[in-house]
């Protein structure tokens, strides 16, 4: 039979196509772009596989110590031998290591916290942390000096004032703490033993949403209201009343400020489309770069993992970036969060650690181990009419890296939209050491479009089945 036509799928690197946040049977992409996924392009880039599976640490659950959302993970190791971080909960601080929740001990972890019911961010100062909270009436902050693990629960009430019952997001640099509170700025400079929650004062309505330090100065970013936001720049002494610059965002609402390699990335929702946007700030201006869809992340809600970005957006772990810097930038929803509703994400020893919870008893800490079963990936839907004629495909070639054991994935294909009667058998690629999988019994009748459809359902959680190319070969019949 002569072959009238030949479509490949390759350079999954891509992630997904552009407008699939709005459109999940998207026509527009390259052929190597999804419509749909939920898998890993970014490990092994061009290689299609399977998302990361998440196994609990060592009491991670409610069967351990962790019997209540973990909000917020500190995102470095806070000893020499990089062996320990912490966490706040609602009402508890916990410490972790790379695999274990800790128990007991002087003083015994996890430890409780007076008054607490909203555990918001911890700073890494020099000899100590600071946890930041909420509490049934405004917040604090507590101190905890790492070299005996005391906790002073009010040292911030005690030290200053209380703080407002808001989002607390904060950031060191040096001997300098700077805090959001609400409408406030907060700061305290070690050096000079000075507590400040309310240094600036964004006006009622504000919240401060994230800070970062970057540049020799401070970003801030403040969402006013749901429809209006900004990020502003602040001296590095952080003594100043001053504002130093600002970019107007616009009819925007801020999820997350994040530097890599010198660039601020900025997540937000677009109010005018309907998506969520990852862009970048250059000057006084932001630039969008990819878009993705279900829920804007938070300050708690990001980390770097293999040089991309990874977020929480609803239930699901999102990758933005390339893995090197020669590869376009990609946006893939890479991974399962666990449970219902998210709590931090980090990777402090360089494992992603994601915090999770059904919302009644079932509490969780997870880490990156292992091969997902969950894991799929759909194409963009490919044209294939010509003048009168629609294509029929009679063979499926599917190219991976040599297989292990009983590693495995099935392709299948779907024509005229998804239309009913018009999806193929489900071809298993398989068997041990084979690259090159061939299958010529295709029972897809004639269609006028077509997308390929990837799942590893069947696949193994210790061998992944890594695809690197898929090429469907096809005549065109009269119709």
């Amino acid at each position: 039979m002569d072959i009238q036509f030949r479509i490949i799928f390759e350079e999954f690197n891509k992630g997904y196509a552009p407008l699939s946040h709005l459109d999940s049977k998207t026509f527009i992409g390259d052929k190597g772009q999804a419509s749909e996924m939920k898998a890993d392009v970014i490990s092994r880039p061009s290689f299609l596989t399977q998302s990361p599976a998440l196994a609990n640490l060592t009491n991670g659950t409610e069967a351990g110590v962790v019997d209540q959302l973990i909000r917020y993970i500190l995102e470095q190791p806070t000893d020499s031998a990089e062996t320990v971080t912490y966490a706040l909960g609602t009402s508890k601080l916990f410490k972790l290591s790379a695999t274990t929740v800790n128990t007991g001990g002087t003083p015994s972890w996890p430890q409780a916290v007076s008054g607490m019911t909203s555990g918001e961010s911890i700073a890494r100062l020099n000899a100590n942390i600071y946890g930041f909270y909420n509490k049934a009436s405004g917040g604090d902050i507590l101190k905890m000096v790492l070299s005996t693990e005391s906790i002073t629960a009010n040292w911030g009430s005690v030290t200053d004032v209380a703080l407002e019952s808001a989002p607390h997001p904060s950031a060191t640099k040096e001997d300098i703490m700077l805090f959001g509170n609400g409408q406030y700025v907060g700061t305290y400079i070690e050096g000079l033993a000075t507590l400040d929650v309310q240094k600036l004062d964004f006006g009622i309505g504000a919240k401060v949403v994230d800070v970062l330090f970057h540049a020799n100065a401070w970003w801030i970013a403040v969402n006013h209201g749901e429809r209006r936001s900004q990020i502003y720049m602040y001296d590095g002494s952080a003594l100043s009343n001053i504002l130093s610059d600002e970019a107007g965002i616009g009819a925007q609402s801020i999820g997350f400020l994040y530097v890599v390699n010198g660039i601020i990335y900025v997540a937000y929702s677009d109010s005018t489309s309907g998506g969520y946007v990852l862009g970048y700030l250059s000057g006084r201006v932001l630039k969008p770069m990819r878009y993705f869809s279900g829920s804007l992340p938070d300050y708690r809600q990001k980390t770097l993992y293999k040089n991309t970005i990874i977020f929480i957006s609803s239930t699901d772990i999102w990758s933005f970036g390339a893995s090197v810097n020669q590869l376009p930038a990609q946006i893939s929803k890479l991974a399962d969060a666990g449970h219902a509703t998210v709590g931090g994400l980090s990777a402090p020893f360089g494992t992603p650690l994601v915090a999770s919870t059904d919302g009644s008893t079932g509490f969780r800490i997870a880490k990156f181990s292992g091969y997902s079963l969950d894991s799929n990936w759909k194409s963009i839907l490919v044209d294939l009419t010509s003048d009168k004629n629609i294509g029929k495909v009679h063979t499926i070639i599917v190219y991976t890296k040599p297989l292990v054991g009983s590693a495995k994935a099935t392709v299948q294909l779907e024509g005229n939209q998804g239309a009913t009667g018009f999806t193929s058998t489900a071809f298993e690629v398989e068997t041990a050491d084979k690259t090159r999988h061939v299958f010529t019994s295709v029972d897809l009748l004639p269609v006028e479009d077509i997308r390929v459809i990837v799942s590893f359902a069947d696949g193994d959680a210790t061998n992944d089945c890594p695809i690197r190319k898929i090429v469907l070969l096809g005549n065109f019949i009269e119709r």
